[in-house]
């Protein structure tokens, strides 16, 4: 099986599929808690016409997992980091098409328009959105919020943020120690680290703003998704210029699996129509 090793010496996997053509290169960014395998519905299509890359990020898939767990680490750089390098082992340059899945695959494709505006030709966010989830703490806290909290994240924890904080660390930290993680931390150390990473979350939506975004970019929600609600899809259309926004009835978080058909036919379809 494929690896590269990353700048800390980890082995990190990946799949490449197609390398022969010279049409476009397209990279499949997965979220958290997730792998390749996740969009093999989609490899399976886009790999007839199209260079496919894919890796399994730090810590998830077949890639290696730490031993130890920083819960103030911010994956999202580190993931940036390393598929940056991926592509310069694998000499990959623009024309690239970028494919992000859920909060964290769908932010980190965002990022690399930003940092290689000249080299994206096209950005797809599949069930993403405006919120980073990109470590432990971050990822528990937002699966513990109603949905309806979700909607209008910044305007019900602003307004509620020590009412939210004091119900949902209890079960943080309950998380935290029946879980795998080797954490030598106190009680008080890990309720610190919580609500510093909370109020970090909220800071970084207040000042997020996608509009760098540039090259023509196609947003697909499911309706029925739980975790990225189709509110952030239509925010991201709104603040993303160029962009064009699908919504798929009875699809959940996982749509681009559960309705792969679908999900398949609008992503094949807008990325012929940019030739």
């Amino acid at each position: 099986m494929p690896y590269y090793l990353n700048n800390e010496g980890f082995k990190l996997y990946y799949e490449e599929f197609n390398p022969q053509s010279t049409i476009c290169t397209i990279v499949l960014i997965h979220g958290f808690a997730s792998s390749v395998s996740f969009f093999k519905e989609q490899i399976n299509i886009l790999k007839k016409d199209y260079r496919v890359l894919c890796f399994d990020a730090l810590g998830h898939g077949r890639s290696d997992h730490p031993d130890k767990l920083n819960l103030k680490e911010n994956i999202r750089h580190e993931i940036i980091n390393d598929l940056e390098d991926l592509l310069k082992y694998l000499n990959i340059k623009g024309p690239i098409g970028i494919i992000g899945h859920s909060l964290v695959g769908g932010m980190i494709a965002q990022l690399i328009c930003k940092n290689h505006p000249e080299d994206i030709k096209f950005l797809i966010l599949l069930n993403s959105g405006y919120i980073n989830t990109d470590n432990v703490i971050r990822n528990i806290f937002y699966n513990l919020l109603p949905y309806m909290v979700r909607i209008n994240f910044l305007d019900a924890v602003v307004d509620s943020v020590d009412i939210i904080l004091d119900k949902t660390i209890p079960f943080i930290v309950q998380a935290l120690a029946n879980g795998n993680y080797k954490i030598k931390m106190t009680r008080d150390e890990i309720y610190m680290n919580i609500e510093e990473q909370i109020f970090n979350m909220i800071n970084e939506i207040k000042e997020y703003n996608p509009s760098f975004v540039k090259c023509p970019t196609l947003i697909i929600g499911g309706r029925l998704d739980n975790f990225a609600p189709i509110e952030m899809s239509k925010e991201l259309h709104r603040k993303i210029p160029n962009s064009t926004l699908e919504i798929i009835d009875m699809a959940g978080h996982f749509g681009p699996s559960q309705r792969k058909e679908v999900y398949n036919e609008i992503i094949c379809k807008f990325i012929q129509n940019l030739k």
